[in-house]
Formats: structure tokens, sequence, C-alpha cells
């Protein structure tokens, strides 16, 4: 049961005047994280960079800790739209 810090980061886009978040991207470490957010933000109108801690074998997990950020994200206090929810439905 060892703990486990995970890097990642996230893309968004602003569709329909909300960010719309996409595919959250794992790396081995923080510099490999922050680099692949430069990749992904060349693409996107913004970009999150965070870590999760926790206990994989039992999937307990910590909240995100928000690292950095590029171009246009939710606040920490708000949610991206849901990338599966058609609004227009």
């Amino acid at each position: 049961m060892a703990r486990k810090t995970i890097f990642c980061a996230q893309a968004f886009w602003i569709r329909r005047g909300r960010l719309q978040g996409g595919q959250v991207h794992q790396f081995l470490n923080e510099e490999r994280a922050r680099e692949g957010a430069e990749v992904l933000i060349a693409g996107a109108d913004g970009v999150a960079v965070f870590s999760v801690e926790g206990h994989p074998d039992e999937d307990l997990w910590e909240e995100p800790r928000l690292i950095a950020t590029f171009g246009q994200t939710p606040t920490p206090t708000e949610e991206a739209a849901d990338p599966w929810v058609d609004d227009a439905a």
C-alpha cells in the first residue's frame, strides 16, 4: 500500500462560451508534466498542470494540487464543462 504521486497535464478549450476539459495526461514527474503542457498549449486555449497523491491499490486519492496554469483554465473552485455532455440535446 505504497503512497504514490501522479503528475498530470490537462488541456482546456472554450466551447459555446464555457471551458471544456480534455483528456488528462499522466507524466513521471513535474518537469515532464510541464513539458507536456507546453506541447498541449499549442492546440488549446489553456492547460493546467497538477499532481494527485494517494494509494492506488485502494483507489484513494487526495484533492489535486495545482502546479501551474497556461492560458484559460478553470479557477480552483470552478469545474470545466463535462466533455461528454452535449448541452444542445
